[in-house]
C-alpha cells in the first residue's frame, strides 16, 4: 500500500512540476495576415502565459547575391513628428499574454530594412526571407526568441508568399540563443 501511495504523489508531482514548466515557456507566433501578395500583413503575438517584451525584430533577406541581416522594429515609414507618442515609433514593447502587434507588410519591412542599408533590394529581387523576433520574460534573464521563414514566388504578374512552415520555430537552444544575442550585438 505504501508503495501505490508513493506511486500516486510521484504521478501528482510529475503534473504539477510540468504544469509550471510549461507556464513559463515563451511561445511567439508570427502569422500572414490578409492577402498572400506583398500587402500581406504580419502579425507578432505571444501565446505563452506570461508577458513579453520585444526587444527586437529583424529581417534576413536572400537574394542572387546572398543573405543580409536587417532591425526592422523601428517604424521608418512615418515621419518622426506624425507620431502622437514614442511608443507608436517603435514596434519594441510589452505583449501581454494573448496579445499581438501588425509589424507591417512586406513592403513596409523591405523599406525599412533599405533605410539602414540594404539599398538596391527590390521585392522581384528577394527569393526567401526570415522573421525572427527577439525578447526578453521577467521569468528567465535569457533572450527568448522564434523566427518564420517565407520565400518569394511568382504566379503570374504577382509575387506571393509562401511560408516554409505551418508556424514560427521557437528558439530553445543555448547556441541558438546565444547566437541571436550576438546578432543583436550587431545591429546596436
Amino acid at each position: 500500500m505504501a508503495a501505490v501511495t508513493a506511486l500516486v504523489w510521484m504521478v501528482y508531482l510529475h503534473i504539477i512540476v510540468s504544469g509550471l514548466r510549461r507556464q513559463r515557456l515563451t511561445e511567439i507566433l508570427i502569422h500572414l495576415g490578409g492577402s498572400r501578395d506583398l500587402s500581406a500583413r504580419f502579425l507578432v503575438s505571444n501565446l505563452g502565459f506570461e508577458p513579453i517584451y520585444v526587444l527586437e525584430i529583424m529581417l534576413t533577406v536572400g537574394t542572387a547575391d546572398g543573405q543580409r541581416m536587417s532591425s526592422v522594429a523601428d517604424r521608418t515609414e512615418i515621419a518622426r513628428d506624425q507620431h502622437p507618442t514614442p511608443r507608436e515609433a517603435t514596434l519594441q514593447g510589452p505583449l501581454k499574454s494573448g496579445d499581438h502587434v501588425e509589424i507591417g507588410s512586406v513592403t513596409d519591412l523591405l523599406d525599412r530594412a533599405r533605410s539602414k542599408g540594404f539599398d538596391r533590394i527590390e521585392p522581384q529581387d528577394v527569393r526567401e526571407f526570415r522573421v525572427t523576433v527577439a525578447a526578453i520574460t521577467a521569468a528567465d534573464s535569457s533572450i527568448v526568441a522564434a523566427n518564420r521563414d517565407f520565400t518569394m514566388q511568382r504566379q503570374g504578374d504577382e509575387l506571393c508568399l509562401c511560408p516554409k512552415s505551418l508556424s514560427a520555430r521557437q528558439i530553445r537552444s543555448r547556441r541558438e540563443r546565444r547566437q541571436i544575442e550576438a546578432d543583436l550585438r550587431r545591429q546596436m
